[in-house]
């Protein structure tokens, strides 16, 4: 039988703390070579996308699919029966992205930061701003966008919620001029962010598409780490610039000097001197930690007897 899941039922299951916990152990299953992944995929003009991983160590496999303006659907399979275990509304795709930049800027910051800068008020900014303030100490946000009515309602808005201070301006190198790390979360066709405006012990966190930084963020940066390099490459718009592969493929960055988050996660990768290191982060898009949190979601359902078993012979 397969569990049928509404999204209400499986929405109160996960909180911003225990998806860190689940995605740190994906990642470190990651590091243990137990985690298949497979660039996200887009269809019919990018109205279609869906995300494909396997956690060979839980015996489970899946995808997610949505459509643009609607919301997602997770199918879970067990890899040694091929069974459906699970058909569930999905509605962890924002916790995802918040849960992994949560870990990653809670390893690469200085645990005295007290001020962010953000470039970006769009659909992904609170996603990104909300775990910064749950792992370090914030007094202050930055934030700058291209849209000044959408920074000043993202500022209130955020503000209101998350009780800190938050300042809209009217420059992206204002914004970064006192920030202790960088969040950035554009659709922006062009770099949002300049390496040149990036000062020692800077660190950028970047959720959005692969050209939001320009070559010059990569160039002085002292550790470039993605989640995943395989979605990296396989990024689907193939005819957006890519300048992180695009200066490996050129041999101006060594891709063999691109870490992936795992191994600073599992520790084979350590980080020191972060507070005056240039450390850029990127989150490599959805796949393999979608799936980890739909299959948590599973279990802790089945647990709680929640949904409803149904059979698709």
């Amino acid at each position: 039988m397969t569990l049928l899941l509404k999204r209400s039922e499986v929405g109160k299951l996960l909180d911003l703390r225990q998806a860190m916990q689940v995605l740190e152990q994906t990642f470190r299953e990651q590091s243990d070579g137990k985690v298949k992944q497979v660039a996200p995929l887009r269809f019919m003009n990018r109205g279609m996308r869906m995300v494909i991983g396997g956690l060979e160590g839980q015996d489970k496999n899946g995808l997610r699919v949505s459509v643009t303006g609607g919301d997602g659907l997770a199918l879970l399979f067990e890899i040694s029966s091929g069974k459906l275990l699970a058909l569930m509304g999905y509605p962890f795709s924002n916790l995802r992205i918040s849960a992994t930049v949560g870990l990653a800027i809670d390893r690469f910051t200085d645990p005295r930061a007290k001020t962010i800068a953000m470039i970006g008020s769009g659909r992904l900014a609170l996603p990104v701003l909300e775990p910064a303030i749950a792992v370090r100490q914030i007094e202050r946000v930055v934030v700058y966008s291209r849209n000044a009515d959408n920074r000043e309602a993202f500022a209130r808005k955020a503000s209101e919620k998350l009780k800190v201070d938050i300042m809209p301006v009217t420059s992206a190198e204002q914004a970064i001029d006192r920030a202790d790390f960088v969040l950035v979360s554009t659709n922006s066709p062009t770099a949002a962010l300049l390496g040149k405006w990036l000062r020692p012990g800077v660190s950028v966190f970047g959720v959005g598409r692969p050209n939001e930084f320009d070559d010059d963020v990569y160039l002085r940066a002292d550790l470039i780490c993605v989640t995943s390099k395989i979605h990296e490459l396989g990024y689907y718009d193939t005819k957006l610039d890519q300048p992180l592969v695009r200066l490996s493929q050129q041999g101006t960055i060594a891709w063999s000097s691109v870490v992936e988050f795992c191994e600073v996660v599992s520790r084979r990768v350590v980080v020191s001197e972060k507070s005056t290191s240039r450390i850029v982060f990127r989150d490599s898009q959805g796949g393999y930690g979608d799936l980890a949190l739909a299959a948590w979601a599973y279990e802790e359902a089945r647990s709680r007897g929640l949904g409803q078993e149904i059979s698709t012979e």
